[in-house]
């Protein structure tokens, strides 16, 4: 999936987009140390704003490349290429961080009865929904080329062997790791900051955000979340954060139009189509960056209260759910770091 940058750079390509509203720090005219680059399909930024020294970015973009080489289904030499060019056919050996990446996309097909699922490869080159592309289309799969692509899509048919192997059991299975890559990524790129002594620092993967520490004074980070109905992308709400993961899913950014019907990018696994609940956008504040990206998905096709349910049985995690009647739904645990801005929606605190 090759996404133009120009777009890109001028939209950003995640879902329901988080910014962060740092500010500048008074004691620190000359700003963060700040790293910006092209990898895993999107623009990533990187601010060090206690630790002023280079080697560490550098040692954080080199595992981004890293991780992109291993797991990037365009990449004809990854590991996760290898494992769809052998489906049906035999196991192949990946590296330990490959393995486990896997191993947690597995976790979160299995925890979200298949909302969630990483061998949806087959419907989503069938549908090619990249944000490159014109959004006016003159075409959609058909009934036919759905139902065929459904029968390669399947988690449970995912097996992980010992010694690190992955076999995709049918012939034209195909993985993809997109929809938690990027959380991994940036809990990497929080370890090696850890390790390395930095205490204040904000990790944002085209959207997938990860606030380090706080900001200078021991103030939290403010966090905008982004209007998915605003043309300009305003910001609806702020959430005061610190030390926690923000990732989104939405269905804003990257669609299709045939015939005067829109249609984004998220595919229910089940029906082969465009996810169709209530849900504009899912938020999830976390510990962990994997745990927000595998939920995110998973919680958008689910819908609010099945999404819920899942959430509460996982522990410390919290939710902003905004409908598309208008509604903005807060976890109770949430509520007292986070600000609507924007009147005309209302606000559900959610206390299940």
């Amino acid at each position: 999936m090759k996404l133009n940058k120009k777009i890109l750079l001028l939209t950003g390509i995640l879902l329901f987009q988080f910014l962060f509203m740092a500010g500048c720090q008074k004691k620190d005219i000359e700003g963060p140390l700040t790293r910006s680059e092209f990898l895993m399909n999107t623009y990533i930024t990187l601010r060090i704003y206690d630790k002023k020294d280079k080697d560490i970015l550098d040692k954080a973009i080199d595992r981004l490349k890293e991780i992109e080489d291993r797991m990037s289904v365009t990449i004809e030499t990854s590991d996760v290429s290898l494992i769809n060019d052998n489906a049906g056919v035999k196991p192949v050996k990946v590296n330990e961080d490959v393995y486990h990446v896997i191993k947690e996309a597995k976790y979160y097909a299995q925890i979200s009865k298949g909302a969630f699922d990483p061998t949806i490869g087959p419907l989503t080159d069938l549908w090619n929904i990249t944000g490159e592309e014109e959004r006016e289309r003159d075409s959609i799969p058909t009934e036919e080329e759905i139902q065929d692509a459904l029968k390669l899509v399947n988690y449970e048919d995912l097996e992980l062997l010992e010694y690190n192997q992955v076999f995709l059991k049918k012939k034209g299975m195909k993985l993809n790791l997109g929809a938690i890559v990027k959380g991994y990524a940036a809990d990497e790129v929080k370890r090696i900051f850890v390790e390395n002594g930095v205490k204040s620092a904000i990790i944002d993967l085209g959207g997938n955000l990860y606030v380090l520490g706080e900001k200078e004074g021991g103030e939290a980070w403010k966090i905008g979340i982004q209007d998915p109905f605003s043309e300009t992308r305003d910001y609806l709400a702020i959430l005061n954060i610190r030390n926690k993961s923000v990732v989104t899913s939405g269905d804003y950014e990257r669609y299709i139009i045939y015939n005067g019907k829109r249609y984004h990018h998220i595919i229910d696994p089940k029906s082969g189509y465009p996810s169709e609940s209530e849900i504009s956008g899912v938020s999830i504040i976390s510990d962990e960056s994997i745990t927000g990206d595998g939920l995110s998905t998973a919680l958008f096709i689910l819908g609010v209260e099945e999404g819920t349910k899942l959430v509460n049985e996982l522990g410390d995690i919290q939710t902003v759910f905004v409908t598309k009647n208008g509604e903005v739904i807060v976890h109770e645990n949430l509520i007292e770091d986070f600000y609507l801005r924007d009147d005309s929606y209302k606000l559900i605190i959610n206390s299940k």
